[in-house]
């Protein structure tokens, strides 16, 4: 896919198998697990994701199935640990000691909270459960940002939400990508109100239709977040 694609010009689409269900990355279940607080562990279908050359490899596929399958808030915050090794991938970096700081300042509430904003999705739509999460939202989390609270989004309701509106990630590149692409001037690190989460839905589902009637919002996702990253 060319650049101008994305913005609304001629170009080849990616097959949603590979560019979007195969994307993932190898990680080192080790190294997470030691910085998870005590009674906390990788959920089980973390640990049995398939190997590639050594090592453990969790892709998008592997999340939105689990994110399907999730009933409770300790199965969401097994998507949020899912959701912080997809993005840091071998070598982790600082992506243990940044999920391990978000454990720590939420305590107790994670799993609660998570559950909560789970039932929203599932009942009122991707908007809502967006609302609840962002600062000052009746279930946020403290220290989780929109880039990573639209990961657990996307994950747990790509299958589920309520609604006629998918979830999507939404990042600095993702925004970046929705500006150049729409001259707009939208803050690239945020915060993003629940319109323009709107917004975006919108504008990513409508330019799928465009691109082809079986093509899927997550495909524009990553395209404009590798325009923006360009």
């Amino acid at each position: 896919m060319t650049a101008t694609s994305v913005c609304g010009g001629e170009g080849e689409v990616p097959p949603r198998d590979t560019y979007i269900l195969d994307h993932g990355f190898q990680f080192n279940p080790a190294t997470w697990q030691r910085w998870l607080p005590a009674g906390i562990d990788l959920p089980d279908w973390l640990r049995v994701c398939s190997p590639a050359a050594g090592w453990p490899c969790v892709t998008r596929r592997d999340l939105l199935n689990a994110g399907a399958n999730a009933q409770s808030g300790h199965d969401a915050m097994g998507i949020l640990i899912g959701a912080y090794v997809w993005d840091s991938g071998l070598p982790a970096g600082r992506g243990p000691v940044r999920l391990r700081r978000i454990l720590d300042l939420n305590e107790d509430h994670t799993a609660s909270r998570l559950g909560k904003a789970l039932r929203v999705l599932r009942t009122e739509g991707s908007l809502a459960a967006y609302a609840t999460l962002r600062p000052r939202g009746e279930y946020r989390l403290r220290g989780l940002g929109a880039s990573f609270y639209t990961k657990l989004l996307y994950f747990l309701g790509w299958h589920s939400a309520a609604g006629d509106q998918r979830p999507l990630i939404m990042d600095q590149f993702v925004v970046i990508g929705l500006n150049r692409c729409r001259n707009t001037a939208w803050r690239p690190f945020g915060p993003w109100t629940t319109d323009q989460y709107g917004e975006y839905l919108t504008w990513a589902h409508e330019q799928a239709t465009r691109w082809g009637a079986r093509i899927e919002a997550d495909v524009v996702e990553r395209a404009v977040w590798e325009h923006g990253k360009r």
